[in-house]
């Protein structure tokens, strides 16, 4: 399966490109852009293309995987979110990373609230978590607005992360708007 696009009210979820390594490796080497990640240190050029590469697979083996998130207005390549199967916690794991110049637009929950929809409505995924670092209030932000609760803190790859979950029995989205009402 390939990646599906989706289009919200300002940006355009799309399948990779190998064009957009360029981008993408911009977008990586931004200051402090992998903050709270496990890994903080800004990856070699290699990285962008084995990205890419490694998300098209997903997409083809488990229906699911990265988007490049594209700013509907500019249509420019701002970052990625999507859905990814984490083997070692056998839960699909909903995660975003943008480009400094778009934060505090609401991106990260527009684009993280339509991957979970995404899951929910097309996928008929039984849950969704989100894994985040304890001090990045931002991304727990965007998790709570997703519907998604705390469940516990775990080690994994080398980091102590937050798991949050939302069930598709809890996942109610406005018809309309897709909007989560939960």
């Amino acid at each position: 399966m390939t990646a599906p696009t989706l289009h919200t009210a300002h940006l355009v979820l799309r399948p990779w490109d190998s064009a957009d390594a360029d981008r993408l490796f911009e977008i990586v080497q931004e200051p402090g852009i992998f903050q709270y990640f496990p890994r903080t240190d800004a990856p070699p050029r290699l990285w962008a293309d084995k990205y890419i590469a490694h998300h098209l697979k997903h997409w083809e083996e488990r229906g699911c995987g990265h988007w490049a998130v594209v700013e509907a207005a500019s249509g420019k390549l701002v970052g990625w979110n999507g859905l990814e199967y984490l083997k070692e916690l056998d839960e699909v794991e909903v995660a975003y990373l943008l480009s400094h110049e778009v934060w505090g637009r609401g991106y990260a929950t527009e684009a993280a609230r339509a991957a979970v929809c995404y899951g929910f409505e097309t996928l008929e995924l039984p849950a969704i978590i989100g894994l985040v670092h304890p001090e990045n209030a931002g991304s727990i932000r965007v998790l709570e607005k997703c519907g998604m609760k705390l469940v516990d803190q775990l080690h994994l790859w080398d980091a102590d992360l937050l798991r949050y979950r939302v069930h598709a029995q809890d996942w109610r989205p406005d018809p309309f708007t897709g909007d989560e009402r939960g």
